[in-house]
């Protein structure tokens, strides 16, 4: 994935995922559902890459697959839906 920017989807993050500008060649990484992203790897991550997404105070994360969802909609939304019908 040499060139590639890599955006790490983690409660970690430091911006709202719907804050940043999507390139296309992005690549979206999601850790698992209960352990998130290993630590070894969340320490590779520029911390201008690492998103989140907004949550309410006492809920820890959501649903994986709800996640991917949201995130990589709104990338191709950004990229004006290139490819749908």
């Amino acid at each position: 994935m040499q060139g590639c920017r890599i955006l790490a989807l983690t409660t970690k993050g430091n911006h709202f995922y719907h804050q940043i500008e999507y390139q296309t060649g992005d690549v979206l990484l999601f850790g698992s559902e209960t352990a998130g992203l290993p630590e070894h790897i969340h320490r590779t991550i520029p911390l201008n890459q690492q998103l989140r997404l907004p949550m309410q105070p006492n809920n820890r994360s959501m649903n994986l697959s709800n996640a991917v969802a949201i995130v990589s909609y709104e990338a191709w939304r950004q990229q004006g839906f290139t490819g749908g019908k």
